[in-house]
């Protein structure tokens, strides 16, 4: 089905251009429009009354997300699948190379007087683990087709974290495109000085940020990965928005954070700022708290700490088959009347996928519990050994969550 037009839903005509300040600004029909963004792909109500204005999507298999967030006034940076030198793609190979170019062209055509269309994103950390930088000349061959066919939208790439080659090959080679997407996590610290640095002289906007990713925790000896409490995630995201995006008004245009919504990724509670039962945690409430200013009249409760046998989160936990063990939490209950305590065990989920490749969730276990109140849980390990990971959810009435968790070793 094609888009039906209506009087209100014109296409819109977005440029990159430079306000009174000399400040690198966005211009939607004419108005300043900052990025307050996040990857999202449902969850839409939540996302405007949180204050919100723009979804990232990946790829532009789904129209569904365009007409939705068309509908909830949401704008959207669509991104064009270019596909990964790691997922088996030849840039050396021009016969798969033509036929990529030309289905995106077709894609590029079949959106591009969308309403809700913002930016385009073409291709998504096609940087990472490559060796071929002919990808770039793939790149640029789309931007430059987008600035044929829609002069009404920018071109956008989106690099994984940020250094001088990168830089610099897509300065040379990439020509057309406007703006760079960053996806950073702990290297969101310094991205903005850096991309000086490198001699970027174009805006960007930073495409993923959040908390540090998997593929930057520390481990534990028998290589899990430790996962800080939803509550020190959430101030870690406060921060990063208010001292280094919201910071930078000369050079970003605003931000998408990651993820709205939840996926397994080494767990499956890492970048999800929402649970896998839907329930929305905490970091959504610091999010409306970046966007407006004003905290949600209900708060999620917040876990703070969390340790198992009297040793906290940061360390190592090993303990024996069959054994009693005794976890504590520390929360902040905020202005909840109740609150709801969960607790689940899982087998560790051990994954070198990267880059946002899928991953499954494993299954919980079924445990013993010896004694449970308030913030303290005792319990019976498993009698078979082995890597486990356990985890602490806690809720209010509205099912607003916060969750920490511990992996243990069984031997």
């Amino acid at each position: 089905m094609m888009y039906t037009f209506t009087a209100h839903s014109q296409v819109s005509k977005v440029v990159v251009t430079k306000n009174t300040e000399g400040n690198f600004e966005l211009q939607r029909n004419g108005e300043p429009y900052y990025i307050k963004g996040a990857g999202a792909k449902d969850h839409f109500d939540l996302l405007v009354k949180s204050g919100a204005n723009s979804i990232r999507v990946w790829s532009t298999n789904n129209k569904a997300f365009l007409d939705s967030a068309h509908k909830h006034g949401l704008t959207v940076t669509l991104g064009l699948h270019v596909r990964p030198e790691r997922s088996g793609m030849d840039y050396n190979n021009e016969y798969a190379v033509k036929g990529q170019i030309e289905q995106l062209k077709n894609e590029v055509l079949k959106y591009k007087d969308h309403p809700a269309l913002l930016v385009w994103g073409i291709g998504n950390e096609v940087d990472l683990r490559y060796s071929n930088f002919k990808v770039w000349e793939t790149i640029e061959i789309l931007a430059k087709f987008i600035k044929e066919v829609d002069p009404n939208h920018p071109t956008m790439t989106v690099i994984a974290g940020v250094d001088p080659s990168k830089a610099y090959y897509i300065k040379k080679y990439c020509p057309s495109i406007d703006i760079l997407g960053l996806n950073v996590y702990g290297s969101i610290e310094n991205a903005g000085a850096n991309l000086r640095k490198f001699n970027w002289d174009k805006p960007y906007i930073v495409s993923e940020w959040g908390v540090n990713g998997p593929f930057e925790a520390r481990t534990t000896s028998w290589k899990a990965k430790i996962e800080p409490p939803n509550g020190l995630k959430a101030d870690l995201r406060l921060r990063r928005y208010q001292e280094l995006i919201e910071k930078d008004k000369e050079r970003c245009l605003g931000s998408y954070c990651f993820l709205w919504g939840q996926k397994q990724e080494s767990t499956a509670t890492w970048h999800g700022m929402f649970l896998s039962n839907g329930n929305p945690t905490e970091a959504i409430d610091v999010m409306q708290y970046c966007w407006t200013g004003e905290w949600p009249q209900y708060r999620a409760p917040s876990i703070r700490d969390i340790s198992l046998e009297n040793i906290g989160w940061r360390k190592d936990h090993i303990v024996a088959p069959s054994s009693q063990v005794t976890m504590k939490i520390e929360y902040l209950k905020y202005n909840n009347n109740k609150v709801i305590f969960e607790y689940v065990l899982y087998p560790e989920a051990f994954s070198d996928k990267i880059g946002g490749d899928i991953q499954t969730s494993p299954e919980p276990i079924n445990f013993e519990i010896v004694n449970q109140r308030d913030n303290e849980l005792v319990f019976i390990s498993p009698k078979i050994k082995g890597a486990y990971r356990i985890f602490a959810f806690i809720k209010n009435e509205l099912g607003q969550s916060s969750v920490a968790n511990i992996p243990f070793l069984v031997e």
